[in-house]
């Protein structure tokens, strides 16, 4: 699992500015809200490219490769302007360390049923396989 420290581009007095995503087809932005505790995500997707960038708050990523029959299930901890990149089969679910704020950028519309085409979800991990 990769994390990028996301840090502006540019500042001046007049503030700065921030590159999140160069050269990806981006067809979804999301705002994802989560009370501390809150375990969101469980799934994968077989098409779907995803970015998840922390706003505010802290979160754990668990996730697993489901190409790789040796895979085993990897956790990591996010902060403020931490960003997560999930590709297809890759298995993650999102707990909120605290109260938190994030940023979903998807490569798939989640118009109408997209969302939900391309989700499957997987209720435990460690006994899952494709």
């Amino acid at each position: 699992m990769e994390i990028t420290k996301i840090n502006p581009a540019f500042e001046d007095e007049r503030g700065s500015i921030w590159d999140f995503l160069t050269d990806e087809t981006i067809h979804h932005v999301g705002f994802l809200v989560s009370k501390k505790d809150a375990i969101r995500g469980k799934h994968f997707h077989k098409e779907q490219k995803q970015y998840t960038l922390v706003q505010n708050g802290k979160i754990r990523v668990s996730v697993k490769n489901l190409q790789d029959p040796n895979a085993k299930v990897e956790t990591k901890e996010l902060n403020k302007m931490d960003m997560v990149f999930f590709p297809p089969y890759m298995y993650h679910s999102i707990e909120a360390l605290e109260d938190c704020e994030c940023l979903i950028f998807t490569s798939k519309s989640r118009k109408g049923s997209g969302y939900e085409e391309d989700t499957f979800r997987v209720e435990d991990i460690n006994s899952f396989n494709l």
